[in-house]
């Protein structure tokens, strides 16, 4: 507490401890007060950037580091990788770094090099990451944490083997939930004849993803009850390969079984590799569904049908960058050779109404009740543009061309280089070279969908 006056004490501790125990409301509150006194005192704008950067205040957060960097006592370590994680959370990259070497260079605390990692990540500069953070976590330090995230890089990397194994540490994750059971984790060993249960875990488009092992799973010898939410359901159903697995929803209580294994640790129990990786599965939808969605649309008129969706789950970790602005499709508006169709759904679907652009398009989102309907729409288009959310591992499945629009910070799903993913063929990834550059992304996608030729194995009726 030096430069502060003994006066402020307790309220600089009641301060810290509300910042330490997530009051962060509170530590908001007491920092303001503390800082209208004493606005010269550089810790208490650090801290108060923290607070406000755990509340998802980022601009704010920014002005507060910056600030209390700029005043007597402020130049600190910490103070520049805080500045370097909020200009990261903003998306401005090459500002982020230059933070980050001064506090490296000021000390290079272990926190410091993984927020370090972090950046350089999202950068795609993967290698570098790895460097930095792999003999972090190979000396103990950060816990479930620091492995969780350099699982994803491994796994961005396309060391699969490595990565999945890291992969697992995402049940040491507070804000993961717990397995829906308590029988053993089935490790690869033969079912003969006991009944394993898949677990639903994260989100929709990862159980599409991964479902693809299952019959693998069913090639062992025992019986299978599979977990999914309830907009999967009716799709997972319409899937042959799934004959004979005994679908229940997650709403639901888990029937007896012997063993357990969450969806995502498939991969890493049946060795996944790219190189030999499973198609998707295959989805047999009933006729009357497919010519009742067909009947919907209006009649062809000679231009590609493009379906789009511009944002994903909100509660997804990433979503404030995967997800766009419905103005980032302007370009898709514009062209006259195009025919759109709204696939987005949820909350965001009113950006339609409240842009005036639904004018423009056919908003399918009054049809769309759960996957497999959308899956019956997906079938009448050419193309899907949409951020990464559920919908691309869908049309992946169907062999939709399918442009996925992501930011320069991409999921580790879709690699750090590259355009087609190993785990769909009719997937084109559209990276932004500047993380928030929606802008220079649909130039790419605009120039893609203007080609007279198909794209990927477009169809044509």
């Amino acid at each position: 507490m030096k430069g502060l006056p003994a006066s402020l004490a307790p309220l600089w501790e009641a301060a810290t401890a509300a910042l330490t125990e997530g009051r962060l409301g509170d530590a908001v509150g007491a920092l303001q007060r503390l800082l209208r006194v004493v606005p010269g005192y550089a810790a208490g704008w650090n801290n108060l950037g923290v607070a406000l950067r755990r509340l998802r205040r980022w601009e704010a957060a920014e002005a507060c580091f910056q600030r209390g960097l700029g005043l007597p006592g402020g130049n600190t370590e910490s103070g520049w990788s805080n500045l370097g994680n909020a200009l990261r959370d903003v998306g401005r990259f090459v500002d982020a770094e230059v933070a980050f070497h001064r506090a490296l260079k000021a000390g290079g605390a272990v926190g410091t090099q993984y927020n370090y990692a972090l950046l350089l990540r999202d950068m795609n500069r993967v290698d570098e990451a790895i460097a930095v953070l792999g003999p972090l976590v190979a000396a103990g330090h950060g816990g479930g944490a620091y492995r969780w995230d350099y699982a994803l890089m491994l796994l961005q990397k396309g060391d699969w083997e490595a990565g999945f194994a890291a992969y697992e540490s995402r049940w040491e994750l507070s804000d993961v939930p717990k397995c829906a059971s308590d029988r053993p984790v089935w490790r690869g060993e033969p079912l003969s004849g006991k009944t394993l249960a898949i677990l639903s875990e994260q989100g929709m488009g990862d159980m599409i993803q991964f479902a693809r092992f299952v019959p693998a799973v069913i090639a062992m010898g025992g019986h299978v009850v599979m977990q999914v939410r309830p907009p999967l359901l009716r799709l997972f159903a319409q899937i042959p390969a799934l004959v004979g697995v005994r679908l229940v929803s997650v709403t639901d209580p888990l029937p007896h079984h012997d063993l357990m294994s969450p969806v995502g640790s498939l991969p890493l129990v049946l060795h996944a590799r790219p190189e030999t990786l499973p198609p998707p599965l295959a989805f047999s939808l009933p006729e009357d569904q497919i010519a009742a969605a067909a009947k919907a649309l209006p009649p062809r008129m000679g231009r590609r049908r493009v379906g789009i969706v511009w944002a994903g789950s909100p509660g997804h970790r990433n979503d404030r960058h995967r997800s766009a602005p419905l103005s980032a499709f302007l370009p898709l508006f514009r062209h006259p050779g195009l025919d759109l169709y709204s696939f987005q759904v949820g909350a965001r679907a009113a950006d339609l109404a409240d842009s005036g652009l639904g004018v423009v398009l056919t908003d399918l989102s009054s049809r769309l009740g759960d996957f497999s309907d959308t899956a019956a729409y997906l079938r009448q288009i050419d193309v899907l543009v949409a951020v990464d959310t559920g919908i691309v591992h869908l049309a992946g499945s169907l062999g939709v061309p399918t442009l996925v629009v992501t930011p320069q910070a991409v999921d580790w799903r879709w690699g750090g280089i590259g355009t087609t993913p190993p785990w769909y063929a009719s997937l084109r990834i559209v990276r932004q070279t500047r993380q928030g550059d929606w802008d220079g992304a649909f130039a790419q996608v605009l120039a893609l969908l203007a080609h007279p030729a198909p794209l990927l194995n477009e169809r044509k009726e």
